[in-house]
């Protein structure tokens, strides 16, 4: 569901084909409903509401960031070497006037120097396409002595929300998770609340043969598949609490996947906080009960200028042996920020697994630092690993070591770079001769 898998089912296929002569239609259906929430937001009455002072303007701010990856020793193929070129353009453009906020963003994804078996997938390429195109209503609430900030968006937005393990706008990731449909936020006083119904958006064409990597061709979304929730940030120990709803009505692997979970940061003195956060996830795959769950936790000392984190993760993997599925699924969330680089890399995933591991992240000025990380996994069911060699796993077996280094630089006002190092200790039973798999790359960014 985040876009990570570089293949796609056969149902998947068909799916696509129905999407494409649909995509004309879906967006104007799109722009239609975009025209009608705006002449609604525009009438709502304004009894309890105190609109800002008018604000009008345009901004318009484009991103150009290129990478170079470099792998030794590449899975499955063994003790293969490859390498690849990603560029990265956006141009984000919104106009003002308030209490309306008309945003787009067109973006161009593609993937240079690939070759037979670079494992090329739709996290890598989508050239330009437009992944934002909303329109906000947004207004002040004034009740007494309480005020806060309300917004309601429609259209083609990304979104980030919480700790981001479940939805995130891709950070390193090529390409962007991007949603069709309504979204509203709400900041009180002491709390804040984000609700949303969307469509998620299928990344096209989905690279079923080597001379489509970057061909272009317009995104679409399915009425048949759907994502909601509700996360509830409280401004108190208690943290956040999110309901998230994934159905999908298109594939074979029918499934209805409710996720219940709890985030929390927890200050134990003026150094050291632990932050926590478990989920839950219920529902239906296939013709089985989805019966799975995750846990991250984490202790940190805060020094001046380092922060050192000890932490510890569990993902469920599913245990074929049940009659219930016990996979957990990181619906679309981000997983760079703790499991290393993706790109032609991306070993481990937040799913099977429990992780032990230990990191500094500290600075060296006010324009660089430096985050090093050293992390164990072991797999938390027994059963075949597609990804790796593809031996029967016993539970608890041990995968391998998560070795990484990374600095970031900001050289100018605009330009921003970036290079790291990842080397993973692989065990015998995931790979047949050389263990080690090293990966380096160089990232380059410039705003304006």
């Amino acid at each position: 569901m985040n876009g990570n898998v570089k293949t796609c089912p056969l149902a998947i296929k068909q799916e696509v084909k129905w999407l494409t002569r649909r995509g004309l239609k879906q967006m104007l259906s799109l722009k239609l409903s975009v025209l009608c929430w705006g002449v609604m937001l525009l009438l709502l009455p304004k009894t309890v509401m105190a609109s800002p002072p008018p604000e009008h303007g345009v901004k318009i701010t484009t991103n150009v960031r290129m990478r170079y990856e470099y792998v030794d020793n590449q899975l499955p193929t063994t003790n293969a070497v490859d390498d690849a070129v990603v560029t990265r353009i956006s141009t984000y453009a919104a106009y003002q006037s308030s209490p309306l906020l008309f945003e787009a963003e067109l973006m161009d994804s593609r993937i240079f120097k690939e070759e037979q078996f670079t494992p090329v997938g739709t996290d890598d390429t989508n050239a330009l396409e437009p992944v934002q195109f909303a329109l906000s209503w947004r207004s002040v609430i004034s009740k007494e002595k309480n005020s806060g900030n309300i917004a309601v968006k429609v259209g083609r937005f990304t979104m980030d929300i919480g700790s981001r393990r479940l939805v995130a706008r891709n950070r390193f990731r090529n390409t962007l998770n991007t949603f069709d449909g309504i979204r509203f936020d709400a900041a009180l006083s002491h709390l804040s609340i984000t609700a949303f119904y969307t469509h998620p958006v299928s990344r096209e064409p989905t690279l079923n043969n080597r001379q489509s990597i970057n061909d272009t061709q317009l995104d679409s979304s399915s009425s048949n598949v759907r994502f909601f929730g509700v996360d509830a940030h409280f401004n108190t120990a208690y943290g956040n609490l999110h309901f998230y709803g994934f159905q999908d009505k298109n594939t074979i692997n029918k499934t209805q996947r409710n996720t219940l979970g709890h985030l929390a940061n927890i200050t134990l003195s003026e150094r050291i906080n632990i932050d926590f956060e478990a989920a839950l996830q219920r529902g239906q795959y296939q013709s089985k009960k989805v019966r799975a769950s995750f846990l991250h936790i984490a202790l940190s000392s805060n020094f001046n200028l380092a922060t050192l984190r000890l932490f510890y993760d569990v993902a469920t993997g599913d245990d074929a042996s049940t009659d219930t599925f016990e996979g957990f699924s990181t619906l679309f969330g981000a997983r760079r920020f703790e499991y290393g680089p993706t790109g032609i890399f991306g070993v481990f995933a937040r799913n099977n697994m429990t992780s032990l591991g230990l990191s500094s992240n500290f600075k060296i000025n006010e324009h660089n630092q430096v985050l090093m990380q050293l992390r164990g996994f072991d797999i938390h069911q027994s059963g075949a690993s597609g990804r790796l060699r593809g031996e029967l796993l016993d539970k608890g077996d041990f995968l391998g070591t998560l070795s990484e280094l990374r600095v970031r630089s900001q050289i100018t006002e605009s330009i921003y770079l970036e290079t790291g190092l990842a080397i993973a200790n692989l065990s015998s039973s995931v790979v047949i001769n050389e263990h080690s798999m090293r990966y380096a790359y160089f990232q380059t960014t410039y705003v304006f």
